[in-house]
């Protein structure tokens, strides 16, 4: 980057936007279209923006001039936090295009999605304990969802929902392995989690059941099913897949067959 000042530039995106520059926290919330705009160069670190997109993005139905200020003032309240934080200069301009350049950048969501390719890599590769390693990061990484202040960007929809889907699906499996390896309490600390995020995923049901089940717990099993029940019917009036029915009865009759294996269970069901 230009300049000779030193900057280090850090963000959290997963949930409220948390932005630091050389240690000291950048102001995101006095003006809610420059934390948007910040927030979307950070998620687009990677290559400068263009001018056009932006103002696509922000002010579609403007005309063209009023979105070139209202662009204008957005990029110098950007400028203007970031400055108030350092000195050193991070919003570089290059012809009509933008980016964040600091020397050095650390922003969550990149280490989420590297934590979950990686726990899928190993979980591929039979490598359990890294996989549960990589999960675990990319689950404590995950603080909410993608700029959850500000619930209703169109522009970021789409990776938000992205995001959702892999976080259950890494949370989901880290349960898994959890239970797998006896270790139901943090099986069960991570289930709860994962349907705070999507309460109607019946496979984070059934791992819950089967946790509740193998500690003794059959009531909090049983219970557990007629939660996921109760949600699948408010919500879309749609009774538990086989599968699911399949578990509670197993479990109602205390029958031998009930294990930890949730394949075995799939097995039955072939």
């Amino acid at each position: 980057m230009s300049g000779t000042l030193r900057a280090v530039l850090s963000a959290r995106v997963l949930g409220s936007l948390v932005v630091t520059l050389n240690g000291i926290a950048v102001d995101t919330s006095s003006s809610r279209r420059t934390r948007q705009v910040l927030a979307f160069l950070l998620l687009h670190r990677r290559a400068a923006v263009s001018r056009d997109v932006l103002m696509d993005t922000f002010w579609p139905t403007a005309s063209p001039e009023a979105a070139r200020n209202n662009l204008h003032v957005a990029l110098s309240g950007v400028r203007q936090a970031l400055r108030v934080a350092s000195p050193a200069s991070v919003l570089q301009r290059r012809h009509d295009t933008y980016r964040l350049d600091a020397d050095e950048t650390w922003v969550d969501v990149e280490d989420f999605g590297r934590y979950c390719a990686e726990g899928r890599r190993a979980d591929r590769a039979g490598d359990a304990a890294t996989a549960v390693r990589c999960y675990a990061a990319a689950d404590q990484l995950y603080e909410g969802d993608l700029l959850a202040d500000d619930p209703y960007l169109n522009w970021v929809s789409l990776q938000r929902e992205s995001m959702r889907l892999e976080v259950v699906q890494a949370q989901r499996r880290l349960a898994e392995l959890y239970a797998a390896n006896g270790d139901h309490a943090g099986a069960v600390l991570i289930a709860r989690r994962a349907l705070g995020i999507d309460p109607y995923d019946e496979a984070v049901h059934r791992q819950l059941m089967l946790s509740f089940s193998d500690v003794g717990q059959l009531h909090l099993a049983l219970a557990q099913y007629q939660r996921c029940a109760n949600l699948l019917w408010q919500a879309f009036q749609v009774r538990p897949s086989p599968q699911t029915a399949y578990l509670s009865e197993q479990l109602r009759r205390r029958e031998p067959e009930v294990t930890t294996a949730q394949g075995a269970i799939a097995g039955r069901m072939a």
